[in-house]
């Protein structure tokens, strides 16, 4: 993969989450989770790019940090940690949405994943008020 800006990340996660929603509405609960978290990962990797700047070398080992899909770290390489320990320590529903889709991991791809589960991965991206997705979007 070469390089990828910020704008291509964040169109390929709204992609991936409209695509994500379609599946869930028609049952292919699967296929559907998988796609919810990878949409998360790419939204997170799109904040993390507005860390990179113009005329300057990134450190080599944040940059190969990048490669990774744990969503829990991928918050962390985007600076965004602390502002999450405390949305969720301040917003129980928020909390609980948080603790869904971070169980979440490329690993997805090779299960069969119930509706329960990923009923709970759309609420969590649904969810305007305290949702993980509508959270993530205001910080891009």
């Amino acid at each position: 993969m070469g390089a990828i800006s910020r704008e291509a990340l964040i169109e390929l996660a709204e992609a991936k989450v409209a695509d994500a929603r379609m599946l869930f509405a028609g049952a292919r609960y699967s296929n559907a989770y998988y796609l919810f978290g990878y949409g998360l990962e790419l939204g997170l990797k799109a904040c993390i790019a507005n860390q990179f700047q113009a005329s300057a070398i990134p450190d080599k080992n944040f940059v190969n940090r990048i490669y990774t899909h744990r969503l829990e770290e991928l918050a962390g390489l985007a600076g965004l940690k602390p502002e999450l320990d405390e949305r969720k320590r301040a917003d129980p529903a928020f909390d609980a949405h948080w603790a869904v889709v971070s169980g979440w991991s490329e690993e997805a791809r090779y299960e069969m994943i119930n509706p329960d589960r990923c009923a709970a991965m759309s609420a969590a991206f649904a969810d305007l008020e305290h949702g993980i997705w509508t959270w993530l979007k205001d910080r891009w």
